[in-house]
């Protein structure tokens, strides 16, 4: 896609800087080839998800490795709107050296924020972030294909959109979704007709609702939290060191250590100092984190990120 083309999306102005950039000049489009993974001793391995008359498609080129069973090389091609590029070639550049089982950790955290500008401003504005969804969706389809299993038939809520219950209760959960316009703005189920929206709404009965399958998810998420660590019930600026160490402990666990993992490493709390208005948190990063390039910036943005967004915007992190 030029330059030329993108721009004259009427959606072109809505998305900040990474995201041009990477829908202008994507580094990982195009078709793998039997032979060049030949070449990398490796496997090629082909996936198709969605459908062009749902209004998305991609299909993904996997070059995986004979003895370390990683993929070693990622391209896609696909059908749909320019965010969609900038999100897939996101993805392929983290599913790049990465199993099969560490490929189906990467999640929103692990690719939204990795698609961010700064680590305070999201990538995308609501009404484009269904496609995030689609792309998660299209890398677990990929990697159970590739492991011979067929996923469990999952029942349609949106007709419209091609949207199923598990595609809905995943998103719920991934993104930590609050109304059925979230629910509509990641996924697109109820965005055409509605009638999926509400009970009543449609003129037939229907299994499943927008607004069912919410509090129903909501419900399980607050029941399986209750038993997790939890971060104290008041402001942060009137917590003691210990009640924010505990926060920031609890917000580590829930949203940030999963996506060090995945790339093999992990994160320890130094220290939790008051700084004037600010509170500093002093880490150091383990395993694969130890040393990385993006320890520094994208990852330190990312972690940064997170915390500022659920708990105070003047927390800031420092890794020694």
């Amino acid at each position: 896609m030029s330059k030329s083309e993108t721009l004259r999306n009427p959606f072109w102005e809505e998305f900040r800087f990474k995201v041009q950039m990477l829908i202008e000049r994507p580094k990982n489009k195009g078709v793998l080839s039997e032979e060049e993974a030949r070449q990398l001793e490796a496997d090629l391995a082909v996936h198709d998800y969605g459908r062009p008359e749902e209004g998305m498609q991609l299909r993904w080129y996997w070059a995986i490795d004979r003895e370390s069973s990683r993929v070693t090389a990622c391209r896609y091609t696909l059908f749909g709107p320019p965010v969609l590029l900038a999100i897939a070639d996101m993805a392929a550049l983290l599913v790049r050296n990465k199993t099969l089982e560490e490929i189906e950790k990467i999640n929103y955290k692990s690719l939204e924020y990795f698609l961010r500008d700064n680590p305070v401003d999201p990538a995308l504005p609501p009404e484009r972030r269904f496609a995030l969804t689609f792309v998660l969706r299209s890398l677990a389809s990929a990697v159970a294909a590739q492991r011979g299993e067929t996923p469990e038939a999952s029942p349609l809520v949106c007709e419209c959109a091609g949207i199923d219950k598990a595609t809905i209760e995943a998103a719920i959960r991934d993104f930590d979704l609050q109304s059925v316009e979230e629910i509509i703005d990641y996924t697109r189920a109820g965005a055409f007709c509605g009638e999926c929206i509400a009970p009543g709404v449609s003129p037939k009965p229907r299994e499943y609702t927008l607004s069912d399958l919410l509090k129903a998810t909501r419900r399980a998420m607050e029941e399986e939290e209750s038993t997790q660590a939890t971060v104290p019930e008041k402001p942060f600026k009137e917590m003691s060191l210990d009640e924010k160490r505990a926060a920031i402990t609890a917000v580590i666990d829930r949203y940030i250590r999963d996506m060090l993992v995945m790339d093999g490493g992990d994160m320890e709390i130094l220290d939790v100092k008051e700084n004037g208005e600010h509170t500093d948190l002093y880490i150091r990063y383990l395993g694969a984190c130890s040393g990385c390039a993006s320890a520094s910036t994208g990852t330190l943005f990312a972690i940064e990120g997170i915390l500022k967004q659920k708990l105070d915007p003047n927390l800031r992190v420092l890794p020694l």
